[in-house]
């Protein structure tokens, strides 16, 4: 018997082909005598159950894909820095910073104060319009009025100060201070007749000394009136960017040092209301501290602007050293510090006591750190002892810059400020006011009232104020003037050579000493003459 299709040979009892697989009839008892029939229609075959889709399964192993491509592009110490508390309190820090400066800088921008400080040209006005005398005295002393003038120039570190005091329109005293790397001259048409006399910078203390009579500095005190201007000028900061890093690096070791623990979303008041906030505490050793402190002291005492400002307190680096250690020898084994980070910047550092009392420094939220600054202690309950606050709309995103703040003492509020100016205005559109009291019923003010103008492009302010006023329980005295900043020029210095007092005998000083003396007293006689006319 053969396959019906393909012919192939097939064995009895088989159902199906086994090379086409068509299905095999078999045959009935007469079937030798009764005619063939035609195939029957081969059947179906009937498929197969449908397979189970295991679409959790391929979920699964897509996310898996997912995260080992975040981890391949973001690598695996990206996940770390993310779940480290110190790592975030660091970077939290650093966004702190770069936050203030960026946001500082918009004020200076919406202002008109972002001005050029490597050539600059300033004038500072003051006179004296109301007294609350009359008779000699008044007539003697109104009218009195003061200007300065400020010329400097970073690239050639020079600078001229020149001062000028005048009644009405009467000038009866001016002198000219000017200053560079080598050297600190001053002139005077009415003092020194015109010659210059100078100090050198380098030994600059030991020379105010011999002038003094007695050490008033510390003699090896140098004159430095550049670095700070400069850096300031170049990289935003008075610090050099060397310091700052060195710095950052001293704080980065300190947190490697330290207990962390950070807590996420708890629930904090803070100005007025409930917020949910990032709480990290630091625990530190005093020992970790101190040597924090030391390494940015190391730093900052290596920094050029502020290397020589132990020295003006009349303290040595080592002395000065001392006394930042002597802070710390009061202080628990273990001191704690509790940090609150709203979007990854630091919001409030608290320093509690063994005590229940805390200090606070705090910062803006919601995105404007510098909209709240504010230092505050509080004793065991929680309450206000002594607090320093400004608040207000610090960026001034439309040039208009209202800021009130206080500062509160034990429960008595002796001092409280306001500032409102409207850059976008350039008529009477500043307003300031501070008050003062002792608690005792005794109270000071001064209030001001005038004009800002500012012009981006030309990089030039103007101020003038119509009124300032100070005064006491009712008695006042009013002022007015102004201040003027532009652009300024390139300078060259003194038209002679300054005489060098350090080069001058004691006898060339005393007779320096009479000229100034003597030429003092004619300038009061002119005065005097002045007003009497």
């Amino acid at each position: 018997m053969i396959c019906k299709r393909c012919g192939a040979p097939l064995e009895a009892g088989q159902r199906f082909c086994a090379k086409c697989g068509t299905a095999v009839e078999a045959p009935g008892p007469d079937t030798a005598a009764t005619p063939l029939e035609a195939p029957a229609a081969v059947a179906a075959p009937t498929a197969p159950p449908p397979r189970k889709r295991h679409t959790g399964l391929w979920a699964g192993l897509a996310a898996a894909a997912v995260a080992v491509i975040l981890l391949l592009a973001l690598g695996v110490p990206a996940l770390l820095r993310a779940m480290n508390p110190a790592v975030y309190l660091f970077d939290s820090l650093v966004n702190t910073g770069e936050a203030l400066a960026g946001e500082q800088a918009a004020l200076r921008e919406n202002l008109g104060l972002d001005l050029p400080t490597d050539k600059a040209d300033s004038t500072i006005r003051l006179q004296l319009d109301e007294l609350p005398l009359a008779g000699p005295e008044a007539d003697l002393l109104q009218g009195l009025g003061l200007t300065l003038r400020t010329r400097t120039d970073l690239e050639a570190r020079q600078v001229q100060y020149t001062w000028t005091l005048g009644m009405g329109d009467l000038s009866l005293l001016s002198a000219d201070t000017w200053a560079d790397d080598q050297q600190l001259a001053v002139s005077s048409p009415e003092l020194t007749d015109g010659a210059w006399y100078g100090l050198p910078v380098q030994g600059f203390g030991a020379q105010i000394n011999r002038l003094a009579g007695y050490e008033a500095v510390d003699p090896a005190m140098e004159l430095d009136l550049f670095d700070a201007a400069q850096s300031l000028s170049e990289n935003g900061s008075v610090l050099q960017p060397k310091t700052e890093e060195t710095l950052w690096d001293a704080t980065r070791a300190l947190l490697d040092e330290v207990e962390l623990e950070r807590e996420k979303n708890v629930t904090v008041n803070a100005q007025g209301r409930d917020r949910k906030l990032d709480r990290v505490t630091v625990s530190a050793t005093r020992e970790a501290l101190n040597g924090w402190l030391n390494a940015c002291a190391d730093a900052l005492l290596a920094d050029p602007y502020l290397a020589s400002i132990p020295e003006t307190s009349g303290l040595s680096q080592e002395e000065f050293r001392q006394a930042l250690n002597d802070t710390f020898a009061d202080l628990p084994d273990t001191l704690q510090l509790v940090f609150l980070v709203q979007n990854k910047q630091v919001v409030r550092l608290s320093i509690p006591d063994t005590n229940g009392a805390e200090a606070q420094f705090e910062l803006g939220m919601d995105g404007v750190l510098s909209d709240t600054l504010a230092f505050r202690v509080l004793d065991g309950n929680g309450a206000e002892g002594m607090a320093f606050v400004i608040s207000g709309a610090h960026t001034a995103p439309d040039g208009h810059l209202t800021s009130s703040g206080r500062l509160t003492y034990y429960d008595q509020v002796p001092l409280t400020f306001m500032l409102d100016l409207d850059a976008k205005q350039t008529a009477d559109n500043l307003t300031a006011e501070l008050q003062s009291a002792d608690g005792w019923g005794a109270t000071a003010s001064v209030r001001v009232q005038g004009s800002w103008a500012a012009d981006p492009g030309a990089h030039t302010l103007t101020v003038d104020l119509a009124r300032l006023e100070f005064d006491a329980d009712g008695t006042a005295i009013v002022f007015s003037g102004g201040l003027t900043m532009a652009p300024g020029e390139a300078m060259t210095g003194p038209d002679e050579t300054p005489i060098l007092l350090s080069e001058m005998s004691d006898q060339q000083l005393a007779d320096l000493a009479t000229l100034l003396e003597t030429n003092l007293q004619f300038v009061l006689y002119q005065a005097l003459l002045g007003m009497t006319l």
